[in-house]
């Protein structure tokens, strides 16, 4: 018999370590068999917990060494400039004029044949464990992404349903490389560059796959991308902060799971490309604050620039970030450099070169993100004459919450500002209930664990306090995926502590309950997401279009903007004399047809160099047709140039057809003939209006 095979539990009490009553007893070979195995596995498991403890000491270690190599640079530094000043020659010394009194001696072959092997070891094994890390992310962030780009397929091109502003993003990067008067300036100032910039590869390839903006794909295939790198930074920021593979796997796994990042990294929202910047420049300035490495602090201000050409609402993480840079660089200097206290010229002194260090850091940081957000605003008031369109224009956020005013009501219900705020605190809890517990144990165990919990709450978690602002103040939506900084920053948090857990610092619990907090934020939010409440009205959509794609079937053009107009644009096709240059839009409205059309030149669209000209007088240009939407979105300049075409009192214009009604989600497409048109249809703009 084999010792080993049996149950130690029924050999012995658990409490006592005698057998249990009625049971036979055990030779003593067995019990010693048991006895054996019991403390292999309780030594196994002792070793496992000091192995996890080591690797996180190495790494701490490391850190160390590179502060120490940055200390010791900077004491030479400033030892030769003392000895310069006072006129003391230091001579550079190499390791080749190092003499050693007998090369041959055999302690010195010995000594320098082990120095080698040492760092042969040391090189093959720290490449192996990149190879082994960059192995890791790259398979979680390929097969997030491959699902992500089936889901967004599945939802789009079968279920016939992603959100109007994926779609809008879509039509601003066709008017950047394709259409009737394609130029960089068409991809708009009204909001963030890079979502829609990031689509133009894709769109490029519409001659080849007119799904890719048809079915906007090329929107979905961004958001999946981007998704996939926000999960493969995840499991990294887990890995470096001591987290094991099944806790960073699972951690990844439930944050993927959560439907404001699964469903928004296959819908073509921005929201994915926003938090993979943020999160990059958390690691970023985390680095920077563990080793004062200065390419962490650079890399951590472009992330922060990028972020902002992504989503303005960065504004508030540039803001945070820069207060944990002050802090975190004063904390650094200490603040009388060993000077004794109470004297005036040496505290001053020590002050002064404190506050320059400090000035210093702050620079670097700053300097790319100014870059990218006083560059954006110099490119918006030469291009269109504002500086803050987002803020100013027409077609803005503020004019767009204005026109929004019942929408929002009637999902809010009460828009006072005691309301607004509970509503969107409402929407956090739901999104992540344990979001400020996880944070103050993270910043309570102090150390590593409350720097990194504190940058990443900076970065990620100060859109969040902004958004509160803005409700209050009734200046933003009420929707459900403005909080998806919450999960992220869940995740974030959750992977730190599943780090921590194994270090002194921490519980043998603390593991495993920070990766099960995820858990209840993930079941409220499929909840409200599948009821629809909280705002989660476009999500709510995005699941039936999974599901209506997976089934066979496709959702009626009533519900879908996307194939509302994609009905349009097939329909305006089959019209004789429909060709480039005759139907005259303002895209902001009609984004939804010019995406889908076969030939997008057929329109002309704010875009156009000659826009201005044309819409003044489209008779003058050869127009055909104008085409609308009812009601048009705000600042509309098709309706702003001619106030009595929707109501059929301009006697210049004859309606031809019309599309849905105001009653449907999508509300109506109507189709206007331009009576006696002077010319043909300009294909190209006119040159004399291109300035």
């Amino acid at each position: 018999m084999n010792p080993v095979s049996i149950d130690e539990r029924e050999l012995l009490d658990p409490v006592a370590g005698h057998p249990p009553a009625g049971h036979p007893v055990a030779s003593p070979e067995v019990a010693a068999g048991v006895f054996l195995s019991a403390t292999l596995r309780s030594g196994a498991d002792g070793l496992d917990r000091r192995w996890a403890r080591l690797d996180s000491l190495l790494e701490d270690l490391r850190d160390a060494e590179d502060r120490a190599d940055v200390i010791a640079g900077r004491s030479v530094t400033a030892a030769r400039t003392l000895a310069a000043a006072g006129g003391v020659p230091i001579p550079r010394i190499s390791v080749d004029d190092v003499v050693v009194a007998d090369e041959s001696h055999p302690a010195v072959l010995e000594a320098d044949h082990l120095v080698r092997v040492r760092v042969a070891e040391l090189r093959r094994r720290a490449s192996g464990q990149r190879s082994t890390h960059r192995a890791e992310a790259v398979v979680v962030g390929g097969l997030t992404t491959t699902v992500l780009m089936v889901l967004g397929w599945v939802a789009a091109a079968r279920g016939g349903v992603i959100p109007a502003d994926a779609i809008s993003r879509v039509q601003g990067a066709l008017a950047v490389v394709a259409g009737r008067d394609p130029h960089p300036e068409s991809i708009g100032f009204i909001w963030g560059p890079f979502p829609t910039l990031f689509q133009g590869p894709f769109v490029a390839l519409r001659s080849w796959r007119p799904e890719l903006t048809s079915a906007p794909l090329a929107a979905t295939t961004v958001s999946a991308i981007c998704t996939g790198l926000l999960i493969a930074q995840l499991v990294d920021w887990a890995r470096t902060s001591g987290s094991p593979r099944w806790a960073r796997w699972t951690v990844a796994l439930l944050t993927l799971a959560s439907p404001l990042v699964l469903l928004y990294g296959a819908n073509g929202m921005s929201e994915a490309c926003w938090m993979v910047l943020l999160v990059l420049a958390v690691r970023s300035l985390a680095r920077w604050a563990e080793r004062d490495d200065l390419g962490g602090l650079v890399l951590g201000g472009a992330a922060l620039g990028a972020a902002y050409l992504t989503r303005y609402e960065t504004a508030a993480s540039i803001l945070a970030a820069a207060a944990f840079v002050v802090v975190v660089s004063a904390q650094r200097r200490p603040a009388d450099d060993g000077w004794t206290r109470g004297t005036v010229g040496p505290s001053r002194s020590a002050t002064w070169r404190r506050l320059r260090a400090v000035v210093l850091d702050l620079s670097i940081l700053a300097f790319p993100v100014t870059a990218c957000v006083l560059g954006w605003s110099l490119v918006s008031y030469v291009i269109v004459g504002e500086p803050l369109a987002q803020l100013t224009s027409d077609y803005g956020n503020a004019a767009l919450v204005r026109d929004g005013a019942g929408a929002i009501e009637s999902i809010i219900g009460d828009t006072s500002v005691p309301g607004r705020v509970g509503f969107y605190l409402r929407q956090l809890l739901v999104a992540a209930p344990l979001l400020i517990p996880v944070l103050l144990v993270a910043l309570w165990l102090g150390g590593r664990t409350a720097r990194r919990a504190s940058v990443a709450a900076a970065v990620v978690g100060s859109p969040l306090v902004l958004q509160i602002l803005l409700a209050g103040r009734g200046d933003t939506f009420p929707w459900f995926r403005y909080v998806v900084g919450a999960v992220v920053l869940s995740a974030l948090l959750a992977a730190l502590l599943s780090g921590s857990g194994g270090s002194a610092g921490g519980s043998r619990l603390l593991r495993p309950l920070a990766v099960l907090s995820l858990v209840p934020g993930l079941l409220l939010s499929w909840s409200v997401v599948l009821d629809g409440d909280l705002g989660a009205g476009d999500d709510r959509s995005t699941v039936d279009a999974v599901i209506a794609g997976v089934s066979g079937d496709h959702l009626d053009d009533s519900r879908s903007v996307m194939g509302r107009g994609a009905t349009v644009a097939a329909d305006l096709d089959r019209i004789p004399d429909v060709v480039p240059g005759s139907i005259l839009t303002d895209a902001s409205s009609t984004f939804s047809v010019v995406s889908a059309a076969a030939d997008p030149s057929v329109f002309i669209i704010p875009s156009d160099r000659d826009f201005e000209a044309v819409v003044s007088d489209p008779a003058v240009f050869g127009v055909r047709y104008v085409l609308l939407k009812v009601p048009a979105s705000s600042g509309d300049a098709v309706v702003a140039a001619h106030p009595g075409l929707a109501s059929g009192q301009d006697a210049n214009f004859e309606r031809v057809e019309s599309w849905g009604d105001q009653g449907d989600i999508t509300s109506e497409f109507v189709l206007y003939r331009v009576l006696n048109p002077r010319g043909e249809p300009r294909p190209t703009p006119d040159e004399g209006f291109l300035d």
